[in-house]
């Protein structure tokens, strides 16, 4: 088979990149290993309103057009969000967004990819890539543009040498029923070591979780994630983990005709956890080079630059927090202290990707 444009990924970075290279001509494939887009949900669900996004990465244009969403996949609405120290402490920060049925959402994403003209084979693989060729379990696929979009365990960054996510934290989430303030909580301290667990909020329900630092971790994921959810006395059903990268962005993201998107590339706010923003905003930019490129011959490597000038220096910051938090989060009372010396505006600039030490 021959296609101008393969996708390995049909979650929000594939699909993104698909709906903004996909036309009349141009032969889009996504393929995804899964047997059904959205599930299982392995995410907090949790999506920035477009104006929370472009005070985070101010240099993106256009954004309500990425994240102005039809009402049948939103699941709740958020008005803040509380960052709770391990004394119990409550910081509470104005953040607007949606909790997303990511089920609904990620399938809403790929109706408008094949809606511009992409195609989409689920329960396949991506196996190898050798001169040209991907190999999958559908058989060979010859294309003029690979897109890996597969994850922070990318094969298809392995395939072609590209440095891939170097370090990811294991997360434990969940779907509990119930009802839960409109309000984004995150826990910090000993019971979430390097990392924190959250709850976020549905009309009917609320998407439960907890992420770990893999070196702090003295106790199975599982266990400490059951400590929590028994804490807070909460029922829950449809258990998953996932791996969250936590390394910043690789290196390269383009190399020959194979492109990096999202998690793939460790397009992840250090800070707050959030991959679905990055991954679409870094969609588009992917699938706009792309078809000028089939169209004119420009360089792919048009993305790299696109995609750095206006998420790089945010996602740099948030991640050289998340070195300081390393270091100094390690036992609760030292958590609590940098917690009230930051304070709710500190706190704040934290979720945001934004420098703290202007503010202590």
């Amino acid at each position: 088979m021959e296609v101008d444009v393969l996708i390995v990924g049909a979650g929000p970075a594939g699909s993104t990149t698909a709906r903004f290279c996909a036309g009349k001509d141009t032969d889009v494939l996504m393929i995804d290993r899964r047997a059904e887009i959205g599930y299982p949900v392995q995410c907090g669900e949790f999506l920035p309103v477009a104006k929370e996004m472009h005070d985070i990465f101010p240099r993106s244009m256009n954004l309500e057009e990425l994240f102005t969403v039809d009402s049948s996949v939103v699941a709740g609405d958020v008005t803040s969000v509380d960052m709770i120290s391990p004394s119990g402490k409550v910081y509470r920060c104005p953040f607007e967004g949606l909790t997303l049925d990511r089920r609904s959402f990620d399938k809403s994403l790929v109706k408008l990819a094949v809606e511009r003209g992409a195609r989409l084979e689920t329960q396949t693989s991506l196996l190898s890539i050798k001169d040209g060729i991907a190999k999958t379990t559908m058989g060979d696929v010859k294309a003029r543009v690979i897109v890996g979009a597969d994850g922070p365990r990318s094969r298809t960054a392995r395939e072609v040498g590209m440095q891939g996510v170097s370090e990811c934290y294991p997360a434990v989430t969940c779907q509990a029923d119930g009802s839960f303030e409109s309000v984004v909580k995150m826990y910090f301290g000993s019971g979430a070591p390097g990392g924190y667990a959250w709850i976020i909020p549905k009309r009917k329900g609320a998407n439960v979780g907890i992420g770990f630092n893999n070196r702090s971790l003295k106790q199975r994921p599982s266990e400490l994630f059951q400590r929590f959810v028994d804490n807070l006395g909460i029922e829950y059903h449809d258990l998953t983990m996932g791996l969250v990268p936590t390394s910043g962005p690789v290196p390269h993201t383009v190399s020959g005709n194979v492109l990096l998107v999202g998690d793939a590339a460790g397009m992840v706010m250090a800070t707050n956890g959030g991959g679905i923003p990055t991954a679409m905003i870094a969609g588009r930019f992917a699938g706009q080079t792309i078809r000028e490129h089939l169209a004119s011959g420009s360089s792919l490597d048009r993305y790299e630059q696109l995609w750095r000038t206006a998420m790089l220096k945010p996602l740099k910051t948030a991640l050289r927090t998340k070195w300081m938090s390393d270091i100094v989060f390690r036992h609760d009372r030292v958590v609590d202290l940098t917690m009230r010396l930051l304070g709710r505006k500190g706190l704040n600039r934290t979720i945001r990707c934004k420098r703290v030490f202007y503010v202590i």
